[in-house]
């Protein structure tokens, strides 16, 4: 085999695993924040990264910033 092939296996591998696989480089990044940071600092730092995660996904879908931020901080009326 070449090496495009063993690429290609790879890749094959990875796609029919994608949860675990992102479920290990997500556990191993969570683990290197908390030896760095300490506990309550990588967790603020997980919040922020899940918030951004959430804005970049509803931003991606299309919806204008204003309905993002009004459906986070709805008006009281």
């Amino acid at each position: 085999m070449n090496k495009f092939d063993d690429l290609i296996q790879t890749f094959n591998l990875l796609s029919k695993y994608k949860g675990r696989f992102l479920g290990a480089i997500i556990g191993f990044l969570v683990s290197l924040l908390i030896i760095n940071f300490g506990i309550i600092l990588a967790i603020f730092i997980s919040i922020c990264i899940g918030i951004g995660y959430y804005i970049g996904f509803r931003y991606d879908n299309k919806q204008d910033f204003k309905d993002i931020i009004n459906d986070i901080f709805p008006h009281n009326e």
